[in-house]
């Protein structure tokens, strides 16, 4: 698998340094994300009794009228698009008004309604209880919505595994994009991006069944290779401020990489223990995780991930 993960590393920088453009994408993100930070600090304080609803920023400065993209999702499952201007908050559901009423029995449907309107409240309401979806939902969306709250826990004396915090942005989850291509609409995230001891960054990549352990690490090698090379741009300092850290970004950066495989799949990737492999002057540290759940939510885990 080394040697495997080795030619990803060079394929993966190799990639970066023929993509040009990134670095003006990234300082455009950057200058919104800290210029109108108030706006997601007020976003914030309107939704935060909402618990039951997890709150991703997933978009930064597309227009005026829309300064941010947020979206809202029920168990990993989107179900509400919120667009953040400067002198408006709007909810929309278009989208996602078929599989709200399949999964949920939701029949409230907005199209750009003011967040603080009764209509928006009565269905953020809908969604805020305890329910479970009645149709098919996307499972890996799930887990990952199910392992990020279990993470985003303060108190420990629930958490299953202490010492790890989701990274968030104005308390949002903050689901890392990656842009190499400006002119590209589609593009990837780092859905699962933690700090972990002892202050570093951790990406989790979950195992399916339609996925191979080698094909998840590969995609895990590729988003930290990413990440190495935004952190050591001219505004690296500013995106690790960003990401929650305080200190500085020195030459040599370790990113962990960690493989989280539900116990029924266990059999499809057997547990290893923690390596690393060298990118340029930077190192990717590889970790196994296992975890069980309940279908609602994590109820062990297993892992190198803090050793």
């Amino acid at each position: 698998m080394n040697k495997v993960l080795e030619k990803n590393i060079e394929q993966s920088l190799k990639i970066m340094e023929q993509s040009t453009d990134w670095n003006k994408t990234y300082d455009e993100q950057l200058k919104i994300l800290t210029e109108k930070k108030e706006l997601l600090d007020k976003f914030y304080k309107t939704i935060k009794e909402f618990e039951g609803i997890q709150f991703y920023l997933v978009g930064a400065g597309a227009t005026q009228d829309n300064i941010f993209t947020i979206q809202a999702r029920k168990d990993g499952q989107n179900i509400a698009t919120i667009n953040i201007a400067e002198d408006k908050t709007t909810v929309t559901t278009t989208t996602y008004d078929e599989s709200n009423k399949k999964n949920y029995n939701c029949e409230l449907q907005l199209n750009q309604q003011d967040l603080k309107t009764v209509e928006t409240m009565r269905f953020l309401n809908f969604f805020n209880k305890d329910m479970k979806p009645k149709g098919k939902i996307n499972e890996q969306t799930h887990t990952q919505a199910m392992l990020l709250s279990e993470f985003a826990k303060t108190s420990s004396y629930d958490k299953l595994l202490t010492g790890i915090q989701p990274i968030k942005y104005s308390n949002l989850y903050y689901p890392i994009p990656i842009i190499l291509d400006p002119k590209q609409e589609e593009h990837g995230y780092i859905e699962v991006l933690t700090r972990t001891k002892v202050r570093k960054l951790s990406i989790l990549e979950t195992l399916t069944e339609t996925s191979t352990p080698e094909s998840v690490l590969a995609n895990g090698t590729s988003k930290a290779i990413f990440l190495l090379n935004l952190l050591h741009s001219a505004k690296g300092q500013e995106w690790y401020r960003v990401l929650g850290f305080h200190g500085r970004v020195t030459e040599h950066l370790t990113i962990k990489v960690c493989i989280a495989v539900p116990k029924e799949l266990k059999s499809k990737c057997k547990e290893f223990e923690p390596f690393e492999l060298k990118a340029n002057n930077d190192s990717i540290e590889y970790h196994y995780m296992t975890y069980e759940t309940d279908g609602a939510k994590i109820t062990k885990i297993d892992t190198t991930l803090n050793n």
